[in-house]
């Protein structure tokens, strides 16, 4: 007789997925803001350029 294996799939509780959403949340949150200070320090760079040629040749 063949014997049959079940695979038994431990299933997440509610705790084990509230901390990976956490986890994940913290981590997009954390690539977000590297990104948003990325771009604010563009756009600083862009107005200084701008002011000084305005000042140059305005």
């Amino acid at each position: 007789m063949a014997e049959h294996h079940h695979h038994h799939h431990h299933h997440k509780d509610d705790a084990t997925r509230f901390k990976e959403r956490s986890l994940n949340a913290i981590a997009l949150r954390r690539k977000l803001e590297k990104w948003g200070k990325i771009a604010l320090l563009i756009v600083a760079i862009i107005m200084m350029v701008a002011v000084i040629v305005v000042y140059r040749f305005g």
